[in-house]
């Protein structure tokens, strides 16, 4: 439930391109356990789903194109 929670926190606010220590700062609010680490696994594990891209060492809610990680 949490791991959904949170997930639906990082699509919301990667509708504008976001790095990782931004995202984490964001969300440190919220989640004040949050490591950067599992911030990162987790959003991995969006890409390979599809449902985050990854460019210019910065993240996006989306479809990738030409998107590497």
């Amino acid at each position: 439930m949490r791991e959904r929670r949170l997930e639906g926190h990082i699509l919301s606010l990667l509708q504008e391109a976001l790095s990782l220590e931004e995202l984490h700062a964001r969300l440190q609010p919220l989640y004040p356990g949050l490591k950067k680490a599992t911030l990162f696994a987790l959003l991995v594990r969006l890409r390979r789903e599809g449902k985050v891209a990854f460019r210019e060492g910065r993240f996006l809610a989306g479809k990738p194109q030409d998107a590497d990680l």
